[in-house]
């Protein structure tokens, strides 16, 4: 089973890049683990936030960050359907982040319905996208937070992916049935 950490931080500045750095300089010296992904928000998110997903052995890292840097929401995740393993991502486009607040009971439903829909979603005429991750929290509870991590190579192949296929379609109006809310933000990976 693969282990993700999901913490959305929020620095002092907007001039993120020396702290993408130091992002990166702090994971590479913990043992067993590594970035998954640093994203800046496009839509949803602050231009002063990071998004880091970082994968790991354990089923917690041992990230220790400096005090400078908030930390607005951290979850401890494991994968789902998707990823299949730790690499980390590196293709360019708009990738979204939609959580999903449900009931414990209903996960192993949204993961078989999210991965069927999967099926056709991925296969679009007029658009790409990639379901890249569906994380489920460690210890689930009767309330609790599903993430999805999807890729877009563009906000055009984002929207003309809202007319997918009539069998995704279906899927995911099943899936959004047995959630209590969602929420979205669309971000881009940071490829240095």
């Amino acid at each position: 089973m693969s282990f993700y950490t999901k913490r959305r931080l929020a620095f002092a500045s907007q001039d993120l890049q020396q702290s993408v750095q130091m992002l990166r300089e702090l994971v590479a010296a913990q043992s067993g683990t590594t970035i998954w992904g640093i994203w800046h928000g496009v839509f949803g998110m602050p231009s002063n936030e990071l998004m880091l997903v970082t994968a790991h052995d354990g089923r917690r890292d041992s990230l220790a960050l400096p005090e400078n840097i908030r930390v607005l929401a951290a979850y401890q995740l494991k994968a789902t359907a998707r990823p299949t393993d730790k690499t980390p991502l590196s293709q360019a486009g708009i990738y979204v982040f939609r959580d999903f607040v449900l009931d414990g009971k209903d996960i192993e439903e949204v993961v078989v319905l999210s991965s069927t829909a999967w099926q056709t979603f991925e296969v679009g005429e007029n658009y790409a996208a990639r379901p890249m991750g569906l994380f489920a929290p460690q210890t689930p509870s009767a309330n609790c937070v599903m993430h999805l991590l999807t890729w877009y190579p563009d906000f055009t192949s984002w929207q003309n992916s809202r007319e997918s296929g009539p069998e995704a379609l279906q899927r995911f109006a099943a899936r959004r049935a047995l959630t209590h809310s969602t929420n979205a933000v669309a971000t881009r990976l940071d490829l240095t």
